[in-house]
């Protein structure tokens, strides 16, 4: 599943935490301005060692 993470749009933190093997995080241009912002980078953070697939769009 592919979830994407920007200032309008975000899944539950918590599906975001038990992302894995097969499961991709993006991080859109505008996600830093989400005032939650630190709360999904840290639940990436875990779904990254879980095996999730982590990209950040900057443009």
């Amino acid at each position: 599943m592919t979830y994407r993470i920007g200032l309008g749009i975000a899944p539950a933190l918590g599906d975001l935490r038990r992302a894995g093997p097969g499961d991709r995080l993006l991080f859109l241009h505008d996600a830093r301005q989400r005032p939650d912002f630190s709360r999904y980078w840290e639940a990436a953070g875990l779904a990254v060692f879980r095996g999730a697939a982590l990209a950040v769009v900057t443009a």
